[in-house]
């Protein structure tokens, strides 16, 4: 599992993370986009916490650090 090339470990976890959705076209700065934070991860997607107390499955393509 990777975000922009980066191979996640555990350390990740605790991590910033931005959701970039496909129609914003990859720009992170978008109204639309929204911060998170990585929980956990499995071989097929990540669940960031986007303030809501849940984490959602989000896929790494759709995610950049910070």
């Amino acid at each position: 599992m990777k975000i922009e090339n980066t191979t996640l470990t555990e350390e990740h976890n605790g991590s910033k993370v931005t959701y970039v959705p496909r129609h914003v076209n990859g720009n992170a700065a978008h109204k639309d986009c929204e911060g998170g934070t990585i929980k956990r991860f499995t071989e097929h997607t990540i669940f960031v916490e986007y303030g809501t107390g849940t984490a959602k499955s989000t896929p790494p393509e759709l995610l950049v650090w910070g």
